[in-house]
């Protein structure tokens, strides 16, 4: 069965996530994935949809980020606003 699909080898990475419980873990080294003729990368985090994906199944490094987007967004609004709140 041929599957007609486009890939780009430069936006394609792998991430293995690694079990909670640590008596599962299978390997801490796994064979190299080639696409097109080319190794795909190893990663440990990823954004994906404006999600930030870790290998340890934790989402504590996208709420860090939206914190911070938070502060950043009020900010903003407190600067535009600060001579109206005076």
């Amino acid at each position: 069965m041929s599957l007609d699909l486009s890939c780009n080898v430069m936006k394609t990475v792998c991430m293995v996530f690694s079990p909670t419980d640590r008596c599962k873990i299978v390997s801490h080294c796994f064979p190299s994935f080639v696409l097109c003729g080319k190794p795909l990368k190893f990663v440990n985090e990823f954004r994906y949809l404006g999600h930030i994906l870790t290998n340890n199944l934790r989402d504590d490094r996208d709420i860090q980020r939206e914190m911070r987007n938070m502060f950043i967004r009020t900010n903003m609004l407190i600067r535009r606003f600060f001579k109206v709140l005076c």
